[in-house]
Parts: structure tokens; C-alpha cells; sequence
């Protein structure tokens, strides 16, 4: 037959602790829709603070009902056992645990609020959301850590004070790192791009658009969808290149005529003036220029210069398209055509020498 003795002795521990999880279970179940009926509500009426406090503090609610259930549990088994020290151990762990959740929906909070509050990518300054972001959060992180190590009753003071002394063999040992936080820093404080954006590197031969900008680096997105780290310090001693922000997208291409065509090069000129000053996608406030530039070697060169009325890439190439389908059309219609490449080969024959028939039909004879 089972000794139920030890059974009987803690009987009550475990009535007790069973009605506190089954009380936290139920707490959790029912607490849950409540919740999501809030942030619904919350959308509903457009109140984005509102809706940001409750999503992020959502799953922390629940990890401190769990929380306050364990604590609960312990003391129950710390009264039972006449332990005395364990409800030390508890009460410090209940500290730093609410303050753990604290900080975890403080860190939701930081994160959430600029997606609700601008849906579309933080449309007025992402830069801005993003810097603001970052340093809420390091001092979040900071707050907390100190309010933890004071209640473990550690020795802030002395942490410090050896924090000074550690920093500045870490300060020589990690100038890499320092500089690239500096170099975040400026990018934020002078934006010369910005999330989103289409960037390139010449020095190092990058292009791409920006995803993110961390403290220690800056990731692109190539066009091959190959994902770039470039080190934050690089931004402050490179030259980049911010194609997105220029005004105008310039054409520049260069038209052969035929050598034969020199006479009608007057007429084909004014036509091309006419036909580039009158075209509705050039930007007319930059520059544009058809000359007569050069003799080359198979072709009277005639240079087109000028600037497509957009930034977007493909648009500018479908610009540059029309004005040389255009362009082409107006040579052919004076009676000019495009030059070829033209090699020209001379074949000169050797005259035989003297008497060398002679020797040969005697030879032969």
C-alpha cells in the first residue's frame, strides 16, 4: 500500500497553489479578447497613442499575470517549508520581473507608436522616428539596468568606478566601433539619404537602396537583391552618390552622319534645335545643346545634350528613346543617313622582275 502521508502534508500546498493557476489561466483567457476589443476600438476612433499603449503592453499584461501567479506559489511553498530566505529571493525576483515587463512594453511602445502614427513608412521624416527610436531605447535599456542592479543591492558605485577605468582601454581597443557610432550620428544629424532611398558608393563600387541604418552600419539592397554592410564611418570619408534627389535625368548621346552628307548638316541642325526645344519631356530650365562637334573617323558627329523632365530611370530611358527614334527620323527626312563604320583595305600588287619569265620558260625547256 502507497504512503499518502507526504501527500496529506501538502494537500494544502497544492489546493492552494492549483486555485492560483487555474484563477491566473482563467485571468489570462478572459483578459485576452478584452484586450483585443480595446485595440480594435482604439483604431477605430483614430487614436494612435491609445492604440499603441495597448498593443504593446498586450503581451506584457499576460507575462506579469504569470508573474504574480509564480510569486504567489513561491510563497505559498516558502511557508510551508519555514524557509525564511526564500521570500527574500521572491520579493527581489517579483522587482525585477515588473520591471523587466516594464521595460518590454516600454520597448513595444517605442517601436509601435511610429508605425501606427504614420502607416506609410513614417512618411513625414523617417529619420527622424528612427534616431528618436534609437535613443529612447538606449535609455530605456540604461534606466532599467540600473533600477535592476539597485534592487540586487549591487554596488553601483564602484560599478562605475571601474566602468571609467575598463572604458578607457576599451575606448583605444575599439576606435573602429566609436567611429562608425559617430558616423551614425552624422548621417542622422545631416541626412545625406535617406530609408528608402537609392544610393551608390563609387569608391567601393555599391549601389543600392537603404533598409536600415544601425549604429555600426548601414544595409543596402542591391539591384541583384544582394544585401550590403557597409561600416558607418565609410559615409564620413567617401563620396555618395543620392540619384533620387537631383532634378533632371541627362540625355547625352552622340549622332553619326554620313561624310557625304556635310551640305545638308545646316538644315538637319535647325531641325534638331527645334524638335528638342519644343519636346514636352525635356526639362527646358537645364541645358541643352545640338552642335556640329567633331569629324570622326567614319562620321560627322553631331552631339545631343539635354535633360529628361523626371528622375525615375526608366522614364528618362524612354525619353532618351523617343529623341533619337525622332532624331533619326529628321536625318533621314533631309536625305542624310546614319553612319557605319567603314574599314577600307588597299591591295597593292608587287611587279615581277625583270627577265624572270625568261628564266623560266628556258628552266621549263
Amino acid at each position: 500500500m502507497l504512503d499518502t502521508k507526504w501527500l496529506d502534508s501538502y494537500r494544502d500546498l497544492l489546493t492552494h497553489a492549483g486555485i492560483i493557476a487555474v484563477v491566473a489561466a482563467l485571468l489570462v483567457v478572459l483578459i485576452r479578447p478584452v484586450w483585443l476589443r480595446l485595440i480594435h476600438r482604439s483604431t477605430e476612433r483614430a487614436a494612435p497613442l491609445r492604440e499603441a499603449i495597448y498593443r504593446s503592453a498586450h503581451s506584457p499584461v499576460l507575462a506579469l499575470i504569470m508573474l504574480c501567479a509564480a510569486y504567489l506559489i513561491g510563497r505559498l511553498i516558502d511557508a510551508q517549508l519555514h524557509a525564511g530566505m526564500l521570500s527574500q529571493v521572491l520579493d527581489r525576483s517579483l522587482r525585477v520581473g515588473f520591471l523587466l515587463v516594464l521595460a518590454w512594453a516600454g520597448w513595444n511602445l517605442i517601436e509601435i507608436y511610429p508605425l501606427i502614427r504614420h502607416p506609410h513608412g513614417h512618411d513625414r521624416n523617417p529619420m527622424v522616428y528612427d534616431l528618436a527610436g534609437k535613443v529612447a531605447r538606449l535609455g530605456l535599456v540604461a534606466i532599467v539596468g540600473l533600477m535592476v542592479l539597485r534592487t540586487l543591492h549591487f554596488p553601483i558605485d564602484s560599478l562605475l568606478t571601474l566602468g571609467g577605468v575598463a572604458g578607457i582601454a576599451i575606448g583605444f581597443a575599439a576606435q573602429g566601433l566609436v567611429s562608425n557610432l559617430f558616423g551614425a550620428v552624422v548621417i542622422y544629424l545631416n541626412q545625406p539619404f535617406k530609408i528608402g532611398e537609392w544610393i551608390v558608393l563609387p569608391s567601393m563600387n555599391i549601389s543600392g537602396t537603404v533598409e536600415h541604418i544601425g549604429w555600426w552600419s548601414t544595409r543596402l539592397r542591391g539591384f541583384d537583391t544582394y544585401p550590403y554592410y557597409v561600416p558607418n564611418h565609410v559615409f564620413n570619408t567617401s563620396v555618395v552618390e543620392t540619384p533620387p534627389r537631383m532634378h533632371a535625368r541627362r540625355i547625352e548621346q552622340t549622332l553619326p552622319v554620313r561624310y557625304s552628307d556635310v551640305e545638308r548638316l545646316p538644315a538637319i541642325l535647325a531641325e534638331l534645335r527645334a524638335y528638342i526645344n519644343n519636346h514636352s519631356r525635356i526639362d527646358h530650365t537645364q541645358s541643352q545643346m545640338v552642335y556640329f562637334t567633331n569629324y570622326g573617323t567614319h562620321s560627322l558627329d553631331i552631339l545631343i545634350y539635354c535633360f529628361a523632365a523626371t528622375v525615375q530611370w526608366a522614364e528618362s530611358l524612354a525619353i532618351q528613346e523617343d529623341v533619337l527614334l525622332n532624331a533619326s527620323r529628321i536625318i533621314t527626312r533631309h536625305g542624310g543617313q546614319l553612319a557605319l563604320p567603314v574599314t577600307r583595305v588597299q591591295m597593292q600588287m608587287t611587279q615581277p622582275e625583270e627577265g624572270t619569265d625568261e628564266r623560266r620558260v628556258a628552266t621549263q625547256a
